[in-house]
């Protein structure tokens, strides 16, 4: 039989199957409309209806609206200087800040430029060759010209580069040739000239095609309405926000007819999803990008402004449901372990080497936070920001660098202080010779031992086993009463000693070196006030000093486990919160370095986080995002019932742990002495050092931070550059606990950054 043959059968049985009964046909044998729509009505009866998807909101584009990308006329580079959120352009501020934002010129709000001021703009590699340069801007006076360079250039025509200016608000415009940008940042610095010392105010700044410069403003394009939950943009613009997409990602918002909104997510490796928001469409489908960080944006089609409403991002699952109310815990316990590396212990780095069973055994019935940052890489900056909740710009203590103070300014309440207030007896054993109580840290406490300081030094060699024991004495005392007790051990810290047994598992073999038992930095060239060292050994020196100081950790895993059995056989664990966590980390010649106090890699200020406290934090629990130093102290007094400090700038962890805002990235953050900067979400990280120019590195496929993507990974790196240029601009004023995290805005803080200003 022939294939054209077959396919006539065939299609005469399927006529006969499905033809229409006499009595259901009309005049020319077709079915009525009628009989057609009660076809329709069963056969949708027939079909099980798709359950609605059960999913929860992580992040809305309205309150995130000071980190989007503006563009119109189908490509133009749009940026907004009238608020705060024009620091994402400004270089970091770093090394000083040549913008100052949130000025009102002229009854209008803008940026004021210093003499000399760059912003850096990405171009992505579908926006045309920009030729012009357009910008709205105020001057004092007509004393005053405009110069723009362009990546170092200048117009060959010195009158296309220069413009002489008007007194006022008014629109101009720099020719540019097309070789000047290319696909990826670009730097593009105004430089203001003449006789007055004025600085001029920018409203707004385009970068694209040649057109006149008009009156048209082009933030028009695209409004937020955070009252309504709106969005409301023109046709052809969009708008653009670079984010790292969660497993089971949908974009969610509703658009009503005749207009769509084309949504696309692209990734660096250039893979895309996307799709088209309308009356009849509610949702685009994020998970087949999952895991990665995209160029998202929203384009408006069909219509001449669309309406999006409550856009936001949900993930699959219901929304979590936090603990029920407990009684607080009687005990507080903060354990700050010197110098000690999350990525050496393996619940925190899995497939570290020291042996850790005590940790583990405590991983069941506490939560561990993998991405925990601590403010400093030294032990004053770090203990300064656990005790006062707030960052180094606002504590301003320090051990090197430039400027700064050793000790806590006594306008900044302290976690003794505090906690004495809630009624607790408050007692600290610790062997960190800089943490003293002329530095403000036994301020507020009834009992305060630095043990070091006893013995006249501040660096020497205290076991911890003593240390422990006389802090299990100091609660023994008063455990009839409620009681904090911070204790500080030093076993991490140089000089690093070899413990047994573990030195002999983690360097079994034959070892002639000088470092059979320990070591010290002044055995490596110390640098004072660079706390560091000089001298690189050879290669097996080496590993016996890294041998030597995963011993260390097995010994302070093993004195971990003494407290936690005094505290069962005294019957109180279950009412005690338990926190134990790090001051800094320590650099084992990953970066031709040891010691401290010399890098922001995560050697230095990732460290270990655990916190037990049943009530409020559910055992086995793992925390991939970001948490930092500044939590400590609100986390303590949220769990105890307290107001929180009011100054403070960090958030307590409880609800994270409890899972509310966790599936969505958030960052850690910390500094180095104010003038280096890192920041992480995820697994990016990117560093700024004195001199603005940043370092991105994957921290899953180099987590020695070894290879640097700052050329090759543009989305992550403009993701990166959203987030810290924002956060830093507003380092001194962000609170966690009204404005969210810079990666996750609250409508607080979305409201509060409309109206900000920044030096």
């Amino acid at each position: 039989m022939r294939w054209g043959s077959l396919l006539v059968l065939l299609a005469a049985c399927t006529s006969k199957k499905h033809a229409p009964e006499a009595h259901d046909a009309g005049p020319h044998g077709k079915p009525t409309e009628a009989v057609t729509a009660a076809r329709v009505a069963d056969a949708a009866a027939a079909t099980p209806a798709k359950p609605a998807r059960t999913e929860h909101t992580v992040w809305k584009l309205v309150d995130n609206r000071h980190t989007a990308h503006r563009s119109v006329d189908g490509g133009d580079l749009v940026l907004d200087a009238t608020n705060v959120g024009f620091a994402r352009y400004t270089r970091f501020g770093v090394p000083a800040v040549h913008w100052h934002l949130g000025a009102t010129v002229g009854n209008e709000r803008a940026a004021l430029a210093d003499a000399v001021a760059a912003i850096e703009v990405p171009i992505i590699p579908e926006q045309p060759a920009p030729t012009q340069i357009t910008a709205r801007v105020n001057a004092a006076d007509a004393k005053q010209s405009l110069l723009v360079r362009v990546n170092g250039n200048k117009g060959r025509k010195q009158k296309l580069a220069q413009i002489k200016l008007e007194a006022g608000w008014q629109t101009i415009a720099f020719p540019i040739e097309k070789a000047w940008i290319k696909p990826g940042e670009n730097v593009i610095a105004f430089e203001t000239t003449g006789k007055s010392k004025s600085k001029v105010g920018f409203s707004w700044i385009r970068v694209g095609a040649v057109k006149p410069p008009g009156d048209q403003n082009p933030l028009a394009a695209a409004t937020f309405d955070a009252k309504a939950d709106t969005i409301e943009l023109d046709e052809h613009a969009s708008l653009t926000w670079y984010v790292a997409i969660p497993e089971g990602a949908h974009l969610v918002a509703d658009v009503a007819k005749p207009c769509h909104i084309q949504v696309g997510a692209r990734a660096g490796d250039q893979s895309f999803v996307g799709g088209l928001l309308g009356s009849d469409e509610k949702r685009v489908d994020l998970s087949g990008i999952a895991g990665k960080t995209v160029r998202l944006s929203l384009t408006t089609r069909d219509c001449p402004r669309a309406k999006i409403v409550q856009p936001r991002i949900t993930l699959h699952g219901p929304a979590p449901e936090t603990l029920p109310k407990a009684e607080p815990p009687k005990y507080v316990i903060l354990w700050v372990m010197d110098a000690l590396r999350a990525d050496k212990l393996p619940i925190f780095t899995p497939g570290a080497r020291a042996q850790t069973p005590n940790f583990e055994e405590l991983a069941k019935s506490s939560v561990v936070f993998r991405q925990y940052y601590v403010q400093g890489n030294e032990s004053q900056t770090s203990h300064s920001s656990i005790w006062t909740g707030v960052y180094p710009a606002v504590h301003n203590v320090r051990m090197a660098g430039v400027g700064g103070t050793w000790k806590i300014d006594k306008k900044l309440e302290t976690l003794g202080e505090k906690l004495t207030a809630a009624g607790l007896f408050t007692t600290a054993v610790t062997g960190n010779g800089f943490v003293t109580t002329e530095g403000g840290y036994g301020r507020g406490f009834r009992e305060y031992r630095n043990m070091m300081r006893e013995k006249g030094i501040i660096n020497g060699i205290i076991f911890g086993e003593k240390i422990v024991d006389a802090a299990l004495a100091r609660l023994d005392k008063h455990r009839d009463q409620s009681t904090f007790l911070f204790l500080g051990t030093i076993d991490t810290h140089g000089p690093w000693i070899a413990r047994k047994p573990w030195i002999d598992i983690y360097s079994p073999g034959p070892y002639n070196g000088p470092f059979k038992e320990y070591g010290t930095a002044k055995d490596l060239g110390f640098m004072p006030g660079r706390m560091g060292c000089s001298i690189i050994p050879p290669k097996e020196d080496i590993e016996r000093l890294r041998a030597i100081y995963d011993s260390a950790v097995s010994y302070h895993d093993q004195q971990v486990g003494r407290l936690v059995k005094q505290l069962k056989s005294w019957g109180i664990w279950d009412q005690t919160m338990l926190i134990i966590t790090a001051d800094h980390g320590e650099e084992f010649f990953e970066d031709s370095r040891c010691g401290h106090g010399g890098s922001l890699r995560d050697s230095l200020i990732r460290v270990p986080l655990l916190i037990h406290d049943p009530s409020r934090f559910p055992g086995g629990t793992i925390v991939e995002e970001g948490a930092e130093g500044v939590d400590l102290l609100p986390t303590m007094l949220a769990a105890l019932g307290q107001p929180a400090v009011a100054n403070a700038q960090g958030d307590s962890l409880v609800p994270l742990a409890e899972g509310v805002g966790r599936g969505w990235p958030r960052p850690s953050y910390t500094s180095m002495y104010e003038y280096a900067h890192a920041m992480r979400i995820g697994r990016w990280k990117m560093r700024v050092g004195h001199n603005g120019v940043p370092i991105v590195h994957d921290m899953v496929d180099d987590p020695d931070e070894q290879k640097d993507l700052t050329t090759v990974r543009p989305i992550a790196r403009r993701m990166l550059t959203d987030n810290l240029g924002l956060f830093l601009a507003l380092r001194k004023q962000w609170k966690k606990s009204a404005w969210g995290v810079v990666s996750n805005i609250s409508a607080a803080g979305a409201t509060a950054l409309d109206e900000a200003a920044a030096p």
